[in-house]
């Protein structure tokens, strides 16, 4: 029997190949033979000029998150009234944004990155500043 792996002659009573450690597969002796033999044919190929067009509108739909953008509204709010508040806010609701985001698509949004980034950016700006 030969190693499929190394290629390496073994006796038939090993399980293991001598030289690499790899399984030796046993071959199975066929029960019966087939009938007759299963034929592939490949579908007809058309260039992709020839394809229709899906219409538009019909591919899959992104959900919105609004989250993140009520986060990134926050932020850039943040720069102009009450500082303090609606900066916290941003921070927060653009967390809350992501983990909820990521858990439904896998993504995270840039939206609340961006609010995120803003409402800490005026909260170290407003400190600075006092």
């Amino acid at each position: 029997m030969f190693c499929g792996e190394c290629g390496t002659q073994n006796p038939d009573t090993n399980q293991f190949c001598r030289n690499c450690g790899k399984p030796l597969l046993r071959q199975q002796p066929a029960a019966q033979p087939a009938a007759a033999p299963v034929v592939f044919v490949p579908p007809p190929v058309t260039d992709a000029a020839s394809a229709p067009a899906p219409a538009p509108g019909t591919g899959p739909k992104r959900a919105r998150n609004w989250l993140g953008i009520v986060s990134l509204i926050l932020g850039i709010l943040s720069w102009g009234v009450l500082t303090g508040i609606v900066a916290i806010a941003a921070v927060l609701i653009g967390i809350v944004s992501i983990f909820l985001s990521r858990k439904a698509t896998g993504r995270i949004g840039i939206s609340s990155i961006i609010g995120i980034i803003l409402g800490i950016a005026a909260i170290v700006v407003s400190i600075a500043l006092a």
